[in-house]
């Protein structure tokens, strides 16, 4: 019985041992915004583009960090007004806004958004963010304002299978004198244009067209006109495109721009019935049916030709840049420069600014930096429905992760590449982002629809909208606005490409 009194004592001992001490409560996760809010304010697009993976992201985040995120999305143009408000009212005021480059003059020449501090540059890793957008959209002054969610450049779509045909290289090469080739020049675009106008070369009974391009009096032709105009006016010499950079006399009625809009309006014939009324959704949507053998879009095209339900055209996509010219002019002689000009267009983008007057500046900055990190942004830029468009280095990296778009990886690479080198020129036009730009705008989008429509010619259009822009400087304050347009074309850098 001892024996076994000292056995069982050796073994509540030795089970009291290994017995685990009781856990203490778990302590609850650290949540560095709790009882924090902000308002953030995007327009609302076609099928949740731009706003809706902010939409989505919001809920994860106020999980994560105990915030509440507050998103309103009125109309494009109700948009504008809750903005405008804001800035004059800062009980109105947004924490976020998110806008389109067009509409950053105001905010950035009014001193209404917080610069981009250098740890919230650090955590979206800054210098991934392509040279061509840091120093431009989303810089002003060389002072960084803007985070970088879409990166929007202008390029050339067209049907590869239709411009390898034999037959038709054959025919077009009679009747045009050179090779059947993505047009390298304006020329060249219009002689194309002709050719695959009013004949069945799609084998669909009907006949088809040379080009699908945005027109329409309301949305945002201007700027598509605006890139596509730049081979004849954007001289490689002189970052001013849209004034005089000393004057701010306007430059959109000069010769170049003139040639520019008469191509605009000579080029209609070869779109489709209606294409005076085309906006971006009807170019693509003409395109992917088969029905054009060109068309000139913002990167969305790309993502939209191989996904869409509609496209009949997945693997028959070629890509290239904007066609060029032969000639400048020169906006310092007043002359003609004889050399070759091909020049990129990263008109659109969609920027993140913080406001100055948000009273939560560091959640703000924390939100903003979520929605524009490398990792995000590349998962929606190869999403389609997303409007985000590739703006770093990283996106182009992984040519096989757009396979979940309905790329091959072949045509991703080859889709890829082509932005590659439209981001890589110093070449460059962007948006108008000095305060008035909405004004200025609207103005010439009036008047080059004129010219569409026949009412007025070329010139006459173009001379009555550089008449009124005069008119919104001189109101605004003509000192003023050159100043905004100096700080707004920031300094040429030596790593404006890739």
């Amino acid at each position: 019985m001892k024996h076994f009194g000292v056995a069982v004592i050796a073994t509540v001992l030795l089970a009291a041992c290994s017995e685990k001490p009781a856990e203490a409560p778990a302590k609850p996760v650290a949540r560095p915004f709790e009882g924090q809010s902000i308002s953030v304010i995007v327009p609302k697009l076609d099928a949740r583009l731009i706003r809706g993976p902010i939409l989505d992201e919001v809920a994860g985040f106020e999980t994560r960090t105990g915030a509440k995120v507050r998103v309103l999305t009125p109309g494009w143009n109700e948009t504008i007004e809750k903005i405008d408000q804001s800035l004059k009212s800062p009980d109105a005021n947004f924490d976020i806004y998110v806008v389109i480059s067009m509409w950053s003059g105001t905010l950035l020449g009014g001193d209404y958004i917080e610069p981009v501090p250098a740890a919230i540059k650090q955590k979206i890793d800054w210098d991934d963010v392509l040279p061509i957008y840091r120093n431009t959209v989303l810089s002003w002054n060389n002072v960084a304002y803007g985070l970088p969610y879409d990166g929007d450049c202008i390029n050339l779509y067209y049907r590869k299978d239709i411009f390898a045909n034999p037959e038709f290289q054959a025919r077009f090469k009679t009747k045009y004198k050179y090779d059947l080739v993505p047009p390298a020049n304006w020329k060249e675009y219009r002689d194309i244009a002709e050719f695959f106008t009013g004949w069945d070369w799609n084998g669909d009974g009907k006949p088809d067209y040379g080009i699908a391009g945005n027109r329409v009096k309301g949305d945002i032709s201007m700027l598509q006109f605006f890139a596509q105009a730049a081979a004849h006016t954007k001289h490689p010499d002189d970052p001013a495109y849209y004034f005089d950079p000393d004057t701010l006399k306007p430059r959109i009625n000069n010769p170049g721009f003139v040639r520019a809009l008469e191509i605009w309006v000579n080029t209609l014939k070869f779109g489709p019935p209606g294409m005076a009324n085309f906006a971006g959704h009807d170019v693509r949507n003409s395109f992917v049916s088969g029905q054009t053998a060109m068309a000139i879009d913002w990167a969305d095209m790309g993502v939209h030709a191989v996904n869409s339900p509609a496209s009949v055209i997945k693997d028959k996509i070629g890509y290239s840049q904007i066609p060029g010219s032969t000639e400048i002019f020169n906006s310092t002689t007043g002359k003609w420069d004889k050399r070759p000009n091909h020049v990129s267009s990263i008109s659109g983008n969609w920027t993140f600014f913080v406001s100055k007057a948000s009273k939560n500046k560091a959640l703000a900055f924390e939100f903003a930096a979520h929605m524009t990190a490398k990792e995000l942004t590349k998962k929606l830029t190869a999403a389609s429905g997303t409007a985000v468009n590739p703006s770093r280095r990283s996106h182009f990296a992984d040519p096989a992760s757009w396979n979940q778009s309905g790329f091959s990886t072949e045509s991703a690479k080859a889709y890829l590449d082509e932005i590659t080198k439209s981001l890589s020129n110093q070449n460059v036009v962007y948006d108008i982002t000095i305060p008035g730009a909405g004004e200025y705008y609207k103005v010439f989008d009036e008047a080059a629809y004129k010219a569409v429509s026949g009412e007025l010619k070329p010139r006459q259009a173009l001379d009555a909208a550089a008449a009124e822009w005069e008119k919104i400087t001189d109101r605004l304050g003509r000192e003023k606005q050159i100043a905004y347009y100096k700080a707004s074309l920031n300094v040429r850098r030596s790593d404006a490409g890739m």
